[in-house]
């Protein structure tokens, strides 16, 4: 029987008060437009992009405007990044219940939804703010949270117990990740084969180790090392379960 992602439920926190006093002369724009703003450039830009001064000079008003409904960088960036975190929570499919393909189809999705947030892996494995959880005003929700409570689901009907659990949704979390910074920044060795061939067959001679790996690890793309990593991770939090009857 499929499940879908529970009803996230809302912030209770106090509402942020706003910074100074709001800037006279200038043309006032609210706070939904400048994250809508500053969503767009993490879209077709990247995160790494968006900055107070950038939504003053694309909204034309000034930097302190910005602040004044924003507060700060960090309050626009969770902002940000919590709306990625919404559309990764609204793609992923309703849990059946077969934990592997579950689990699985949880990957795909969420790899697909960092591939199209440049910048989002990077920041994820490089930063240590609202990579899980997000600041959210009263009445909003954190997808962050809800995104967190959806795969412990998974990981719960999987009868994983609750230390290999935690530990499962670690791992395949940072997997992820790293494939989507690999993917967006075309590291994977078979965007550098002819570097890295032609490297090795000035010395294969003196360094047969490096030979012996070298013809096949020119092949190894983002997405077959994925298939591969999710695979033996899917086999691993196998022999974890708990017995059922």
């Amino acid at each position: 029987m499929s499940e879908k992602p529970a009803s996230p439920v809302t912030a209770k926190a106090a509402p942020r008060k706003r910074s100074g006093r709001r800037p006279k002369g200038d043309q006032d724009v609210s706070r939904e437009a400048m994250i809508n703003c500053a969503i767009g450039i993490a879209q077709g830009e990247s995160l790494a992009e968006v900055s107070m001064v950038r939504i003053g000079k694309e909204l034309g008003v000034a930097a302190g405007m910005v602040h004044y409904h924003l507060g700060n960088r960090d309050e626009l960036i969770s902002a940000v990044i919590n709306a990625a975190f919404k559309e990764r929570l609204q793609q992923l499919p309703p849990i059946t219940g077969h934990w592997r393909q579950d689990i699985e189809a949880f990957a795909h999705s969420s790899l697909a939804i960092l591939e199209r947030w440049p910048g989002l892996a990077t920041y994820i494995l490089t930063e240590n703010k609202f990579r899980l959880f997000q600041r959210v005003q009263p009445g909003e929700i954190d997808y962050g949270l809800a995104y967190f409570d959806h795969i412990g689901r998974i990981l719960e009907q999987a009868a994983l117990p609750q230390p290999f659990a935690a530990m499962a949704y670690h791992l395949l979390l940072l997997f992820i990740s790293v494939i989507a910074a690999e993917k967006e920044n075309h590291q994977a060795p078979q965007a550098h084969g002819d570097f890295i061939s032609g490297y090795l067959a000035r010395s294969a001679g003196d360094y047969p180790g490096a030979a012996f790996l070298g013809t096949h690890f020119v092949q190894v793309n983002s997405g077959n090392t994925f298939e591969a990593g999710l695979g033996l991770l899917l086999d691993g939090f196998e022999t974890w379960r708990r017995p059922t009857a």
